[in-house]
């Protein structure tokens, strides 16, 4: 049997070669969890070809911004593309989500990676098809555990309470309003984040008040129009977190009402969108996590089996970067 290399490892997991080289070597500050993934990589490298499994295709439904979805193709193409095929339901409505779902579940040896909203129809769509053997891992934005088999994501009511620590500090010990933006309520992880904020500003910062919600659909065009109506009818506004995507649009309706760079704002992910605006200072500060950790968390959990599943839950740990200390991960871009 060939000798596995550090090369074969990231290929395999995901993740990044620093990752793997500290994951092997047991250094300090590796999560149990990527230490996990490293783990199974090896395992499933190790295994001789000709008793190796026939693993059946995982198809990834994806319905992520833009920025998100450009790492998320990295990673694939790092991971093993002929194994993994792509569907990207950008801006699609909620009734081709629900057509290309059922289109999706024919094939229940097929197991299915997917970001979508929380919809009633879609998790009964989901319920019927794990009924008959259908695997389901909610990537990112988590579902009804009926829905699925598995999440994969961060802790989004930590993150929102993360993002509530961070604005509540900076602001200081003052009344100041704040604002939100929103992609949808159905999407679990939009809904854990802003009331993992609401609750910590209550709880912490009570002189800091939520008083205005912007629902973008993580659409730029909405958010921009969003935002602008949020900053005219409440214009004394010391700090907004975006929950959410449609960075694009927020960046331009601040800039229109003159607030680019006085307003502290918070948001989430690393990527070819945001960096540029963080590197301009209209973004303060995103709590990110690795694509490569998700999409490698993902792609094992669809691998198991009901017997093999420990847990329904892998949380994937998450950092906040600034312009100071963007991640790799944070400058890639695909397509």
């Amino acid at each position: 049997m060939a000798r596995i290399t550090i090369a074969d490892i990231v290929k395999e997991s995901g993740l990044s070669r620093a990752t793997v080289d500290r994951a092997l070597n047991s250094r300090v500050g590796v999560h149990s969890r990527t230490k996990a993934l490293v783990d199974a990589a090896v395992q499933r490298l190790n295994r001789p070809r000709d008793i190796a499994p026939d693993w059946p295709i995982i198809e990834l439904a994806l319905r992520l911004g833009r920025g998100l979805m450009s790492q998320i193709k990295v990673s694939v193409e790092r991971l093993n593309p002929e194994e993994l095929e792509v569907h990207d339901l950008y801006q699609m409505d909620d009734a081709a989500v629900l057509t290309r779902i059922r289109s999706h579940c024919q094939d229940v040896s097929r197991p299915l990676v997917l970001t979508v909203k929380n919809t009633p129809q879609v998790v009964a769509e989901l319920a019927r098809a794990r009924k008959r053997g259908k695997t389901v891992v909610a990537l990112v934005s988590d579902l009804d555990q009926m829905a699925r088999d598995a999440y994969v994501g961060i802790d989004n009511r930590a993150a929102g309470q993360t993002a509530s620590f961070i604005i509540g500090r900076m602001l200081g010990d003052r009344a100041t309003t704040v604002g939100v933006v929103l992609g949808n309520h159905a999407y679990r992880c939009h809904e854990d984040r802003e009331i993992g904020f609401r609750s910590a500003l209550r709880a912490h910062f009570p002189k800091v008040v939520l008083v205005a919600e912007a629902v973008g659909q993580d659409d730029p065009k909405k958010t921009y129009a969003a935002v602008r109506r949020m900053l005219e009818e409440y214009p004394g506004i010391g700090a907004i977190y975006n929950v959410a995507g449609g960075n694009l649009g927020l960046a331009e309706a601040l800039k229109e009402a003159g607030r680019a760079h006085d307003l502290l704002i918070v948001g989430h992910e690393a990527n070819h969108v945001t960096v540029p605006l963080m590197q301009d200072g209209v973004i303060d500060f995103v709590i990110a996590q690795k694509p490569g950790e998700l999409l490698g968390g993902a792609v094992h959990q669809a691998r198991l089996t009901k017997v093999e599943r420990s847990t329904d839950q892998l949380l994937v740990d998450f950092a906040v970067v600034t312009r100071f200390n963007l991640p790799e991960y944070g400058l890639e871009v695909s397509d």
